[in-house]
């Protein structure tokens, strides 16, 4: 059996429909947050699990300590204890998480080699030896280590430039590969490489660059309209230019020269006039930490919000190191702001769309699907068009189908191979004499998840399986192993999970999914358009999935706006 990857893809807004719900908003907003928290592990009764599952922000940032008091372990104290704490994260988050670090190397290191992890160099050291293959072995143990954490999102590299010698938060600190754009965008490039290689998500900072300045933004108000020149926006314009550039972060550095009112930060000029309309940039812009100083003591969180997000910020970081803003609140005051019509619904929603793209590219909150393929050969494949030809009277040269409903089943079995081996014939079995006159076609599906939420993929999703009547030439077919004796609602908590992945995955990969559906509403599916079947006698009788398996379903995947049968909305 050969494993593959598939995505659990993020909530996906028909924006050009109806306009969400609050609930929907909501979600929304929680998408656009990354947010920090005190715990070296979690389990069910910590707060920040009912808040991750209430909120569903879009990602978290790691710490190894704590902040005032350095003493303290925050997230991250060994390759073992991190490993759990990633682990138990996105096992109770609801929706696909950003689970991120500041690892760039030298002092700005969160996984550090006195924990147990591998040493990272500063830039400034891998600038200075310029050895690009130095650079990969460096860049690729790192992006390695990551992944094996499970870290999926790193903030780094940081391409500003070594320009201002005086500089205590950049060039003070070795974050700098060099005062070179050449150099800079040459070593940003080989990390950012190396964590795409692994899938971890690499971000660009500072923008527009952090390299001039003579403070520090998280002390306080940073002004580099004196300091600051246009070669600073060259690593970012190159790496864009490379198609490296996946997500950026904003500084919260004021320069008058590009906008006389506002840090970049909070900046529409600098964000979105300059980073997307000049440079061209389209994938995700993140602000940097907005408890800093910089922002914190300049402005409400209202105002924080409003300009970040109508600036054209996708993703807000709020840290908890400097600041104890609740994952809530936030939630609400963006939610109000956008109620009061201070910011536009379509501004969520667009920055929704970068952040669900983000997640499609990187595969973020995949489940693992394993091929464990029925058989499928020319006798199947004949048989599949014959019963194309008598049941809905249709002469086809192939049997690729472009589905528009998703069907959840259970088999009536509670074993995997047992009900694996009644869906392996290509000939439909002697005992199956109550649908034998329909056809010698064996009963089929395209995916079936085991008790434990595993999904096997049985057949390729786009051909033609025979799991519902009326349905098959334009559905999928979802069987869940349970259903004890045909009548009990058994399916697991691991099976809705997964489930509910597969829901989402098939949405987003056919854009003309339209219904999803539960086997035993099937036949409500005849007073719609999609219906084909033409013996009218050929009708069967079924209790699967289930009411309440079905309603937990829709419940997860309400903001895909898949219609439930006409009879059962």
């Amino acid at each position: 059996m050969r494993t593959l990857t598939l995505l659990l893809l993020l909530p996906l807004f028909l924006f050009g429909a109806a306009a969400p719900t609050d609930a929907e908003l909501k979600a929304q907003i929680g998408r656009m947050l990354i947010v920090g928290f005190d715990a070296e592990s979690l389990d069910a009764s910590d707060p920040f699990v009912t808040e991750l599952r209430q909120y569903k922000p879009g990602g978290v940032i790691l710490f190894d300590l704590g902040y005032p008091d350095l003493k303290r372990t925050k997230n991250i104290r060994s390759p073992r204890q991190l490993a759990a704490l990633t682990a138990q994260l996105k096992a109770f988050a609801t929706a696909p998480l950003l689970i991120s670090v500041d690892q760039e190397g030298g002092r700005v290191a969160r996984l550090k080699h006195a924990y147990g992890f591998p040493i990272v160099p500063s830039a400034e050291a891998v600038g200075r030896r310029d050895d690009p293959a130095y650079a990969q072995q460096v860049y690729g143990t790192l992006a390695t280590t990551l992944s094996d954490a499970g870290i999926n999102t790193d903030f780094a590299p940081d391409v500003d430039l070594a320009v201002n010698p005086e500089n205590t938060v950049i060039v003070g600190l070795k974050r700098s590969y060099g005062k070179s754009p050449e150099k800079v965008t040459k070593y940003a490039g080989i990390m950012l490489d190396a964590l795409r290689g692994q899938k971890v998500i690499g971000v660009l900072k500072h923008f527009p660059g952090h390299g001039s300045s003579l403070g520090d933004s998280h002390k306080g108000f940073v002004d580099v309209t004196e300091t600051w020149t246009p070669v600073e926006l060259e690593p970012y314009r190159r790496l864009i230019g490379e198609g490296k550039a996946d997500m950026i972060m904003t500084a919260h550095v004021f320069n008058r020269r590009l906008d006389p009112d506002y840090p970049a930060t909070l900046s529409h000029k600098i964000n979105t006039e300059l980073l997307r309309g000049e440079l061209g940039f389209k994938g995700v812009i993140v602000s940097d930490d907005l408890q800093m100083k910089a922002i914190s003591e300049h402005y409400t969180l209202e105002e924080t919000v409003r300009l970040a997000i109508n600036g054209g910020v996708d993703m807000l970081l709020f840290a908890n190191q400097l600041g104890s803003n609740m994952l809530g609140r936030i939630v609400e005051t963006i939610y109000a702001e956008v109620k009061a019509g201070r910011i536009s619904r379509e501004r969520i929603a667009e920055s929704n769309r970068r952040i669900n793209a983000l997640f499609d590219a990187y595969g973020i909150g995949a489940p693992t699907i394993v091929d464990k393929p029925i058989a499928f050969g020319p006798q199947r494949i004949a048989l599949t068009k014959q019963y194309v030809k008598q049941h809905y009277g249709m002469d086809v040269s192939d049997i690729t189908i472009d589905p528009k409903v998703i069907v959840l089943h259970w088999t009536a079995d509670m074993g995997l191979e047992s009900s694996f081996s009644r869906l392996q014939p290509e000939l439909l079995p002697g005992s199956r004499g109550d649908i034998a006159t329909a056809g010698a076609l064996n009963v089929s599906s395209q995916f079936l998840v085991d008790r434990d939420g595993t999904i096997y993929r049985l057949m390729p999703e786009n051909r033609m399986a025979r799991h519902v009547i009326g349905l098959n030439f334009d559905s999928i077919g979802i069987e869940n192993v349970g259903g004890e004796d045909n009548a009990k609602e058994d399916l697991t908590p691991a099976q809705l999970r997964a489930n509910i992945a597969l829901v989402r995955y098939l949405a987003r990969k056919y854009p003309h999914m339209e219904y999803l559906i539960g086997h035993h509403e099937y036949r409500q599916m005849e007073a719609t358009p999609l219906w084909r079947e033409l013996d009218k006698g050929y009708r069967t009788e079924k209790s699967d999935p289930g009411d309440a398996f079905m309603r937990k379903v829709r419940s997860a995947v309400s903001d895909l706006q898949l219609k439930a049968p006409p009879e059962a909305r």
